[in-house]
């Protein structure tokens, strides 16, 4: 049903959207019709970690990859290159994992 459809997406946008404001220098707004973050992540450049130097989104891209094991994507190839693209579109359980892995490996970057 459309109804119940909606509702849950409005819910992993909402589980989302806190789990992310937890996440120090992630600033983000709330996705009004798609199911993508877009948070700008431009207070991680410049920072590094056993030997991973961010220097913009691609780098902490695949550094949250390789670290994580979560995949995102840049924001350069929607013209912003300042932020990533995370989608909500995935059960409650793996956004909360998949939040978590990126808070952990962030929080290594000094």
């Amino acid at each position: 049903d459309t109804y119940f459809m909606k509702k849950a997406y409005e819910e992993r946008r909402q589980l989302v959207y806190d789990l992310l404001s937890e996440i120090p220098g992630v600033k983000l707004n709330m996705p009004k019709g798609a199911f993508y973050f877009f948070p700008d992540v431009s207070s991680y450049f410049g920072k590094s970690t056993d030997g991973y130097e961010i220097k913009d989104a691609s780098d902490l891209c695949l550094y949250i990859l390789e670290k994580a094991h979560v995949s995102l994507v840049t924001g350069e190839a929607f013209g912003a290159p300042e932020c990533i693209r995370l989608s909500y579109a995935a059960s409650e359980t793996e956004l909360k994992e998949a939040i978590s892995k990126i808070k952990e490996v962030l929080s290594l970057l000094s």
